[in-house]
């Protein structure tokens, strides 16, 4: 195993650990407790993930570099257009919008699209 995948298995062990210790040396942190053992746990779910997946291949090149760019740039563009129609939804009235309800549509919105693009630009090859 590469040292930079066990250095970051560590840290997500470190994290994890924090989460899992920190409510017994400190009260009423049990929030921050159960985010720092999410972020833990999934840090060390990717890189394991990662790591059977690309094992000791290049994880990325020019190529895909190139089409994960183009990925996130049509999935900004897409976001920049559902903010305008939210925009003028709201500015005429016909939508009662709360703005936690609008910020996770909108990060959904923007996660979920540029995997989308990404494993379609990928699937496809190239960005033509």
């Amino acid at each position: 195993m590469k040292a930079r995948y066990a250095i970051k298995i560590a840290a997500g062990a470190i994290l994890a650990a924090a989460g899992i210790f920190l409510p017994f040396l400190i009260d009423g942190i049990e929030a921050l407790s159960s985010i720092l053992v999410t972020i833990g746990l999934v840090t060390i779910a990717v890189v394991v993930m990662r790591y059977w997946r690309f094992r000791d291949e290049l994880e990325s090149d020019e190529r895909t570099k190139k089409l994960g760019a183009y990925g996130l740039s049509y999935s900004w563009l897409l976001t920049l257009i559902f903010l305008a129609i939210l925009f003028w939804v709201d500015y005429l009235g016909l939508l009662a919008l709360p703005v936690g309800g609008v910020l996770l549509v909108t990060i959904l919105l923007m996660a979920l699209s540029a995997r989308i693009f990404q494993w379609y630009f990928f699937r496809r090859g190239d960005v033509a």
